[in-house]
């Protein structure tokens, strides 16, 4: 029974997740094929979804989601850089299994805020640990269209 009722519970959690990731890229790059995995534009309702290795392409004022494998468990979280094409809005993290301390993905959402190009930076590290360098960093071409 227990068994019955986490697996439900997971289940539900990733249908959640999952409603999320619909719409076209289209929306939010404005047809340019950005290499995100799903899209939206900021009247869509989801955010365009990219991931390592992404080069991204979106709309002024489009809302869209950088998706990284994490682990909270270790004390390791994705943070970002200051960018001045995009604001850091927000993160949460998706389990990928339901053992307790495994890994993820930490999905982090931006606003585009200003036109032009510039490199997305995100690190990898702890941040209860001040002036340890990243253990990881992740960078992405940005280009934010007017």
């Amino acid at each position: 029974m227990v068994r019955g009722l986490a697996t439900a519970l997971v289940g539900g959690v990733l249908a959640v997740a999952l409603v999320g990731c619909g719409g076209s890229a289209d929306d939010a790059s404005g047809g340019g094929g950005s290499g995100g995995t799903s899209g939206g534009g900021s009247g869509g309702g989801s955010a365009a979804v990219f991931e390592a290795g992404d080069s991204i392409t979106v709309k002024n004022g489009a809302t869209f989601v950088v998706a990284l494998a994490a682990n909270p468990s270790t004390g390791y979280s994705w943070s970002a850089a200051a960018n001045p094409n995009a604001t850091y809005r927000s993160s949460e993290q998706v389990q990928g299994r339901s053992q307790p301390g495994a890994s993820g993905t930490q999905r982090l959402t931006f606003a585009a805020t200003a036109p032009g190009s510039s490199t997305l930076v995100l690190n990898y590290a702890r941040p209860f640990e001040p002036g340890v360098p990243p253990v990881q960093t992740q960078s992405f071409p940005l280009t934010v269209k007017g």
